[in-house]
């Protein structure tokens, strides 16, 4: 039957470890990989990602051994009984082949959990009960072992109590102890060993797994807790290096991307060259120039617009274009494909485009758009990745700003006021802003410049969070010896949940590119570190209040940077 049902969830890091360190890739890996790729589904861990590969290959390792089991039987006597396990092959052949046709995993699990079920049964009533069947009924134990890999709570459980009343029926109705069937001793005797060290042998491997993973996640647990007490008696140093690592890792994405793409660009510069010279040698007329212009615009604008096929569909049209070429003629089709069918130039449009040129001019022309795109592709990455350095290097700069604003007597109302103009392009689309200014704030002690990047964070997100539709509304007031600023806005409002937690650094609830997670965090630094003031939140759906209180007076520990 399976030599394997799944791998241990313990070996989980083990396999992570070793693929990072060899730069090659296995090839077993790859074929893993393929796999992977047609079984799991966003979202899943890489521990319930291998599960599913390992089960899978089993499977497949059982096509073979079936079509063997049954061949043994024929040749000890017993081909009545052969039909068994090479039915459960080719069943198993054929839920393989569904399985990668609809991608249903569950419905392939549940599947061979069945057969894994039924067979051993079968067998068991076929050769003539416990004794002559080499005790085979304790492979249906395996269905059990899946259930729990791969099942809900309660599934295993209806799992072991359909295997114990098999085991209690087989018993009833075959109570004989003897070898009814054809099969010599010895192979009755090989058989029954091969049966109980194969089913013990994988149930004490899941069994390991368990264990391994419970003592593994104990260990992650007592580390965890002891890092915890650290960070608590070392917080500002923590938060220093979690601020590094966040820069870092935000910078190196885009930085790598853009270097990769600088690298592609010299060999694609080089193809284009080639191209243009064939193009020269060609002598094309004025109306081809006017097509390779044409053709020039659209792979820029493509180039700033991916393709959204999905890989099939974007295969098929590789290699129809491929086909295409090779009709034509035009040299190394398998190179000119890719390109063309990502600026969206199918059979169809070539063929509209090879119809209004002369037969001499379709290939190098064809061979230059197929050049061109990588050339504007990559530019397009590294534009994309330059950005992004950009806008968090502008981001860290402003963090850095702390301690560098002299204190002086600021008007809280002429910040807020240059801020909005500052803001203007992003509040004029169809945000009211409205001011609530007490006529009795004094000026207050204060960095004036920090204090404009307070404003300008709090207003900005929530520009960020109407969609560019909806109100502020701006209050000041004086408090005894505090003055408060008041920022509310009509937005969707913030999560109960997250609410606790933004004003941690490199925390952020926008989409991906949107922002860096520094913005509150560096205001919660301004009011409270360098002012001893106070920054809250109270937000409810339609409702969103920032409130910043500011000692008018600033007191002689800020004044001494402590």
């Amino acid at each position: 039957m399976e030599s394997a049902v799944a791998a241990p969830p313990g070996g989980t890091a083990a396999a992570e470890k070793t693929s990072g360190t060899s730069g090659s890739v296995p090839e077993s890996h790859s074929h893993t990989s393929w796999i992977e790729a047609r079984l799991c589904v966003a979202g899943e861990n890489q521990e319930t990602r291998q599960r599913k590969v390992q089960f899978t290959i089993a499977s497949m390792l059982v096509v073979p051994a079936g079509f063997l089991w049954g061949g043994v039987y024929i040749l000890y006597g017993e081909p009545g009984v052969a039909p068994y396990p090479i039915a459960y092959s080719v069943l198993t052949l054929l839920d393989l082949l569904l399985l990668f046709r609809l991608r249903r995993f569950e419905l392939f699990r549940w599947v061979q959990q069945v057969l894994m079920f039924v067979l051993p049964i079968a067998l068991q009533f076929a050769l003539g009960g416990f004794v002559g069947s080499s005790l085979v009924i304790l492979w249906s134990f395996i269905a059990v072992l899946e259930s729990l890999l791969f099942g809900g709570e309660r599934e295993p459980l209806w799992w072991l109590a359909a295997f114990v009343a098999a085991v209690l029926g087989v018993a009833y109705l075959e109570p004989g102890v003897g070898i009814g069937n054809h099969l010599p001793r010895s192979v009755v005797l090989a058989f029954f060993v091969g049966n109980s060290v194969a089913v013990m042998g994988i149930s004490f491997l899941v069994l390991y797994a368990f264990v391994t993973d419970r003592r593994r996640m104990r260990q992650l647990e007592v580390a965890f807790l002891n890092q915890e007490m650290a960070l608590r008696q070392s917080e500002k140093l923590a938060t220093l290096g979690g601020l590094a690592a966040g820069v870092a890792h935000e910078l190196n994405n885009p930085a790598a991307a853009a270097r990769r793409a600088s690298e592609q660009l010299r060999d694609a510069f080089a193809r284009l060259q080639e191209a243009e010279r064939k193009i020269a040698s060609a002598c094309i007329s004025p109306a081809d120039r006017e097509a390779l212009t044409r053709l020039d615009a659209e792979a820029r604008q493509r180039a700033a617009k991916p393709s959204d096929l999905d890989p099939l569909a974007r295969s098929d049209r590789e290699a129809a274009v491929e086909e295409w070429l090779e009709d034509r003629g035009v040299p190394n089709p398998w190179e000119l494909s890719p390109a063309l069918a990502a600026q969206g130039l199918d059979p169809a449009a070539l063929e509209s485009l090879a119809g209004s040129l002369p037969a001499g001019s379709v290939a190098p022309i064809v061979t230059w758009a197929s050049a061109v795109f990588p050339v504007y592709s990559l530019l397009h990455e590294i534009g994309e990745g330059t950005s992004r350095i950009s806008e968090i290097v502008g981001a860290l700069k402003s963090y850095s700003y702390v301690g560098q604003a002299p204190v002086q007597a600021v008007n809280l109302h002429e910040g807020i006021d240059n801020t909005l103009v500052i803001l203007r392009n992003k509040l004029k689309a169809g945000i009211a802003v409205r001011r609530d200014y007490a006529a009795d704030l004094p000026h207050i002690a204060a960095f004036g410049s920090e204090l404009n990047q307070v404003w300008t964070n709090i207003l900005d997100n929530a520009a960020d969070a109407m969609s560019g539709r909806g109100e502020i509304r701006i209050r000041t007031r004086r408090e005894n010896g505090w003055a408060v600023v008041e920022i509310e806005d009509d937005g969707p409002g913030i999560p109960e949940d997250v609410q606790p937690r933004i004003f941690d650094p490199f925390f952020t609830t926008k989409p991906v590119g949107k922002g860096t997670g520094l913005g509150l965090s560096t205001s919660h630094a301004i009011v409270t570190g360098k002012h001893h003031g106070a920054i809250t939140v109270e937000s409810r759906p339609g409702r969103t209040k920032f409130t910043v209180r500011l000692p008018i007076e600033l007191p002689a520990a800020a004044l001494e940077g402590k």
